[in-house]
């Protein structure tokens, strides 16, 4: 027989009241919410460029609320100090400042924002907002340079005019003379090419790669940062080794092949090397190198001088009478043969390549145009085809670079004196590609060693004034026509009066360069 057993209600257990209740005060607190709503202050949640160093490639910076902002509000009462001028835009809560020109080197910042509205309140209510401030740096104003005398001949130097002290720091060590440089990226590592002084007093060609450490530590920007750790920093701690100046690390070797000419990528992740087999001179060709990889030939035809552009993935090279455009294969392996993309046939000569690709200045020797068969053409070539001549010189174009917002090219030349046997005049000039407008800057003593450099924020320029004889000695640093250099002076040229003539691309024209107390070879900016 069943017996029907009455079911007792459930127990409520102390939990379950503090869960019941916990519900209950929420469900209250979020009612009262949406009747009234956040009153919390409205702040500043990040700022992108905070107790960083920015550079030239740094051209925003991004600030993101809390909440959505009365972008006039913010606008008018955002503070940089010293000013930047910028323009403003906005995407949902993150507000962008573009710079008008590349941020100044060597100088610290301040952003303020004291007070500001959110978009809800309304204008006759006092607007709650949590004042901001955050600084920032540039980073620092150096240069390299090899040095010619005492005990910095034939080694690399590093100089930095934002320190205090301004003291130099020799950076290789005695053993090894320097022939040519290149810094990478972020200025923290200096690639170049050298040979030890015996070998180099009996003059052989046995220079091999390595690279040294400034000892300068700016902030990588997204686009410089490497998927993995480079190669030459696997048995350092990274801090250790870019904290500390004139660590050497090897990079090539010259047992089987020499090593020539040589360009670092604008990444930092690849070098092609010019590359001749010291048993067999016909092997000869580029070579790529990358890290924690064996070196690999780019079979191609053989050529000239050559650079990387801009994106790292394309070789720009001469190869018989023009120029070819040479893809560079994504990783490394065995031996791989690039077909040129395109082969521009009427320039000889590759300058620089504009930062974001957009065009070359390239070199026309004129030799199809009979009336101007011993001239020398600068052009303006974009990657869509246009070019464009924007001067001739009588002499010869020794150089030319882009300035950071592209608008401006510099160009050295030299232009033939008659009166003085045909003597070439070496004249500093300006172009801006955009007008055409041509500004001569500067004239500068009869010479053809000689070479400039632009700073990375576009404000200065460095040049060098060498002196040569002719008769050499073994341990005698050469010069490009192969003469003696005895010594060589450094100069820093300022190229605007006003931030405004910087902003509209007009440089000036009546500035005298000054000489810096200390000798020196091919003074280099640092990115």
């Amino acid at each position: 027989m069943s017996t029907n057993r009455r079911q007792r209600p459930p127990r409520w257990l102390a939990i379950d009241r503090v869960a019941i209740s916990f519900m209950a005060a929420l469900a209250v607190a979020t009612v009262l919410l949406l009747l009234i709503g956040d009153r919390a202050a409205a702040r500043v949640r990040s700022f992108s460029w905070n107790d960083r160093h920015v550079g030239a490639e740094d051209v925003a910076f991004l600030l993101t609320f809390s909440r959505p902002m009365d972008h006039t509000s913010v606008e008018a009462n955002l503070r940089i100090t010293p000013p930047l001028s910028g323009k403003f835009s906005w995407a949902g809560r993150r507000m962008a400042y573009t710079l008008n020109a590349p941020i100044p080197y060597g100088e610290s910042f301040e952003v303020a924002l004291p007070q500001a509205r959110d978009r809800f309140t309304d204008r006759s209510e006092s607007s709650k907002f949590l004042a901001f401030q955050a600084t920032f740096q540039s980073r620092d104003r150096a240069f390299v340079y090899l040095g010619v005398e005492g005990e910095e001949k034939g080694r690399l130097v590093l100089f930095n005019l934002t320190h205090p002290d301004q003291q130099k720091q020799i950076l290789t060590p005695a053993n090894l003379v320097v022939l040519d440089f290149e810094p990478y990226p972020l200025g923290d590592r200096i690639l170049f090419s050298a040979t030890d002084v015996e070998a180099y007093r009996q003059g052989l060609l046995n220079q091999k790669l390595y690279t040294v450490t400034t000892g300068l530590q700016p902030n990588a920007p997204e686009q410089l940062k490497a998927p993995s750790q480079p190669f030459w920093r696997r048995w350092l701690r990274q801090n250790e080794v870019a904290a500390v100046a004139g660590v050497i690390e090897p990079i090539l070797d010259s047992q089987t092949y020499q090593n020539l000419k040589f360009d670092l990528a604008p990444n930092g992740e690849l070098i092609v090397v010019q590359r001749v087999n010291q048993q067999n001179p016909a092997d000869f060709g580029p070579w790529i190198v990358r890290p924690n990889a064996e070196p690999q030939p780019l079979k191609t035809e053989p050529g000239g001088d050559f650079v990387i552009a801009p994106d790292s993935q394309t070789l720009v090279m001469l190869q018989g009478e023009g120029t070819a455009v040479i893809p560079l294969p994504e990783q490394s392996g065995s031996a791989q043969t690039a077909e040129p993309l395109e082969f521009l046939a009427d320039y000889g000569r590759v300058l620089d390549i504009a930062s974001d690709g957009s065009a070359a200045a390239m070199v026309n020797f004129n030799q199809n145009n009979p009336d101007q068969r011993y001239t020398e053409s600068l052009f303006w070539v974009t990657n869509q085809g246009e070019e464009k001549e924007l001067l001739t010189a009588t002499g010869s174009i020794l150089a030319a670079e882009f300035d950071p917002t592209n608008r401006i090219l510099y160009c050295l030349a030299t232009e033939l004196i008659e009166a003085e046997d045909y003597v070439e005049q070496p004249v500093l000039t300006s172009v801006n590609v955009e007008t055409g407008e041509i500004r001569d800057l500067l004239v500068l003593p009869p010479q053809r060693n000689i070479s400039v450099s632009l700073a990375p924020d576009g404000l200065a320029l460095l040049f060098d004034q060498v002196v040569s004889i002719a008769e050499i000695a073994p341990t005698d640093l050469r010069a490009s026509d192969g003469s003696a250099i005895t010594n060589s002076r450094i100069w820093l040229l300022p190229l605007f009066k006003t931030p405004l003539d910087r902003i509209e691309g007009m440089p000036a024209q009546a500035i005298q360069p000054e000489e810096l107390p200390f000798s020196g070879l091919r003074p280099t900016w640092l990115p």
